[in-house]
């Protein structure tokens, strides 16, 4: 079942893939196409009046193709500083050097549907403008669509901190829960914990190396308290002192004092 699962989803996602490959193959001469039969319906700048429907939309459709065309060569043609542009100032470039070969195309294909038709210098001048805002509309239309950003994912909340397997390994059942402190006592370790103590052999150094930092930390060269064992920590005369929660009272020496201060008073 889960291989015919498997098998579904994954087929299902190839061909979603594979038609969106084949719409992107096609995007641009449908978009042609449908902007040419736009423009044969709509008759702009006096073609709607002086061609007929036929020639109208035959001409139309031309121009679309053809300046679909013009603008992606004038897309490949600009430096690519500009050409991986995705701004206003990317078509409107693309929009004026493909208008440039398309008005003498324009004005060629104007002499094609109304023969007799010439255009002075001075009237392609006047000419361009227009093919300019037609290829402005076409280079908008074959801008590539902005990539849609991957769903950003929810941030998991961090796993709570354990204690090392290698050290509670030497405990007594009783005794891998509810931590207190750390003690050392020459080559040995002595465990406080709520439920009592035992003695290991560690070094405090080696513990307090592969202990998760967020569970505790060094008060003094002797002792490692846990966080969630520590009551208060309290000045006495000349020192300063972290009670445990089973009321034991743990030194803190000058060098740890800040550290312990940032940490157990947060």
């Amino acid at each position: 079942m889960n291989s015919f699962r498997n098998f579904a989803s994954g087929g299902a996602m190839q061909l979603a893939m594979r038609e969106r490959r084949t719409l992107g193959t096609w995007r641009v001469p449908l978009s042609a196409v449908a902007f040419g039969a736009l423009l044969g319906v709509m008759g702009p700048f006096g073609s709607q009046t002086a061609l007929g429907p036929v020639a109208r939309f035959a001409f139309w459709m031309v121009i679309a193709l053809v300046g679909f065309g013009a603008a992606a060569a004038a897309g490949r043609a600009l430096p690519s500083a500009v050409r991986d542009e995705r701004t206003i100032r990317r078509l409107f470039v693309v929009a004026a050097v493909s208008a440039v070969p398309m008005t003498f195309f324009v004005a060629w294909a104007m002499g094609v549907v109304r023969p007799g038709r010439t255009f002075s210098p001075l009237q392609l001048l006047g000419l361009f403008p227009y093919v300019a805002l037609i290829q402005l509309l076409i280079a908008r239309v074959m801008a590539p669509a902005e990539p849609v950003a991957a769903a950003t994912p929810v941030d998991q909340p961090a796993a709570a901190p354990e204690y090392p397997a290698e050290l509670l390994a030497r405990l007594p059942v009783a005794l891998r829960r509810d931590i207190l402190a750390l003690e050392a006592e020459d080559h040995y370790l002595r465990v406080h914990s709520l439920h009592g103590t035992a003695l290991i052999l560690m070094r405090l150094v080696d513990a307090a190396a592969i202990i998760d930092p967020r569970l505790g930390l060094r008060v003094h060269r002797s002792w490692w308290v846990a966080k969630d064992g520590v009551g208060a920590l309290e000045r006495a005369p000349g020192r300063a002192i972290v009670r445990l929660l089973d009321g034991t009272e743990v030194p803190v020496s000058r060098t740890y004092l800040a550290a312990a201060r940032e940490v157990l008073t947060d």
